[in-house]
């Protein structure tokens, strides 16, 4: 692997951070509030409406919680290749 091509996964790998971090914070604030929200209505079909969305808050949130796995997983390869070429 080239410098460049070091460089330039480096790169993705800490965009890729940075945008699941900011995307799972973000997604935690939103799921925060519809929660809140389920918890002071009175309207039965907006509370179910509002549990289904819950349900695709955590579903989002499991995906972002995988991405953020596998980019450390790239982690360990770079590091090895590193490694060698001192």
């Amino acid at each position: 692997m080239t410098r460049e091509e070091k460089q330039k996964v480096d790169e993705l790998i800490m965009k890729t951070f940075t945008l699941a971090y900011e995307l799972g914070t973000s997604l935690d604030e939103l799921h925060k509030q519809f929660r809140q929200l389920r918890f002071n209505t009175q309207d039965r079909d907006l509370e179910a409406a509002i549990i289904n969305l819950e349900h695709a808050f955590f579903m989002t949130a499991q995906s972002i919680n995988i991405l953020k796995e596998q980019t450390r997983n790239a982690l360990f390869p770079l590091k090895k290749i590193h490694r060698c070429e001192e």
